[in-house]
């Protein structure tokens, strides 16, 4: 009896290890990236957008599950504070070439403003698919279960870091980390990311408001000091979405109508799909933020359906958000992305108010605006 139970032991045992290797096995080790850097802006700027590539040197097609951008790794908050955000892109096979063009050794990065490959249109802004989006307060991005982001054999990543010189000039050591499991074996539903802006547009205030004694309080000479800083592409793109989403109506002064105020209507396309969270993104002077679904309407005056809506921004804050329960976007809808702005905080943040006046428009720098949503969605009607 004593002889049966020895065995019985054994053989249970035996069977734990295998079953704990084989779920250990089933666990890939994150692919990680370690990139450090000291923010260098061009001339005027006070922002660095740098772009480096590495390879997950993924033989066989994969899907991420999860991924997480180390800030400033290991080291306190403080020592973080140089870094505005960080986006990890995909870069497919029939685009490796053009990147390493740009890094060959894959060592020293570029300026990348905007995109990995410049941004004139919403065309190009979303040229490279993105992999995840880190920006202050955003942790790890973990799939739904069943869910995952489809990357293919042969790509690279892309890792552009916006740094921000108003807040720190010291060198920054980052890591990026990303899992993954083969795609032939994995059931998951494929993810991928829409993003939809509005164009900020917002005055000075008074007492700032007079152009002559400040010129960069007017509209025109604003966006050329944001093609001195960023290039001629930085002022075609916020030209572009604000012909799109203004129709040529900008706000001449801080009472106008909207002066605080960015929204702007896109049409669904690629529908239907289905949205699993929301990544909303502003800068330093954003206040409130909201996207909807707009049902078969492009004025938005009737059915909608909310995806976000976040009444307090915080820079310092910039979570996702999750609509429960998730949302489908069909062929005819729309999407609408609203922000609001405080322009008095310009004058009472320590990063911004020793810089000049501005009419604040669309910028890659922390001291211009933005209004961003991104969308995290897989195709199809509650897919």
């Amino acid at each position: 009896m004593k002889r049966i139970v020895v065995a019985l032991s054994f053989v249970l045992f035996a069977l734990f290890v295998s079953m704990s290797l084989t779920v250990n096995a089933a666990v890939s080790a994150p692919v990680k990236y370690t990139v450090s850097h000291a923010p260098t802006p061009p001339s005027g700027a006070n922002d660095e957008y740098r772009c480096t590539w590495f390879d997950p040197k993924f033989a066989t097609a994969q899907v991420v599950t999860k991924s997480e951008f180390a800030a400033a790794a290991g080291t306190s908050a403080a020592a973080r504070k140089e870094l505005h955000h960080a986006i990890a892109y995909i870069v497919e096979p029939s685009v490796v070439a053009q990147i390493k063009a740009l890094d060959p050794s894959g060592k020293k990065g570029w300026s990348c403003f905007s995109s990995p490959l410049g941004a004139s249109s919403m065309a190009s802004l979303g040229a490279l698919p993105w992999l995840y989006g880190w920006s202050p307060g955003h942790g790890a991005d973990t799939s739904p279960e069943g869910y995952g982001i489809r990357v293919a054999a042969g790509s690279l990543i892309v890792l552009q870091i916006h740094y921000n010189s108003l807040a720190g000039k010291k060198s920054v050591t980052s890591e990026f980390r990303t899992w993954s499991e083969p795609q032939s074996t994995s059931s998951r539903v494929p993810l991928s990311m829409k993003t939809y802006v509005a164009a900020p547009t917002v005055p000075c205030v008074a007492p700032y408001d007079n152009v002559i004694k400040y010129p960069l309080c007017n509209h025109n000479s604003s966006l050329n000091d944001l093609a001195k800083r960023f290039g001629e592409s930085a002022k075609g793109f916020a030209l572009s979405i604000e012909a799109y989403c203004n129709r040529g109506s900008l706000p001449t002064s801080s009472s106008s109508p909207n002066a605080s105020t960015a929204t702007c209507t896109w049409p669904a396309s690629g529908g239907p799909f289905t949205v699993h969270a929301v990544w909303p993104h502003m800068h330093l002077l954003g206040k409130t933020f909201s996207i909807v679904v707009c049902r078969q309407d492009a004025t938005c005056s009737s059915d909608t359906t909310s995806l976000a809506i976040v009444p307090s921004y915080n820079f310092d804050n910039q979570i996702s958000y999750t609509p429960s329960p998730s949302v489908t976007v069909n062929p005819g809808d729309y999407i609408k992305v609203t922000c609001s702005y405080d322009p008095t905080l310009r004058k009472l943040n320590p990063q911004t108010k020793n810089l000049a006046p501005r009419y604040v428009t669309w910028g890659d720098g922390s001291s211009d605006e933005m209004c961003l949503g991104t969308l995290i969605v897989s195709s199809g009607a509650n897919s």
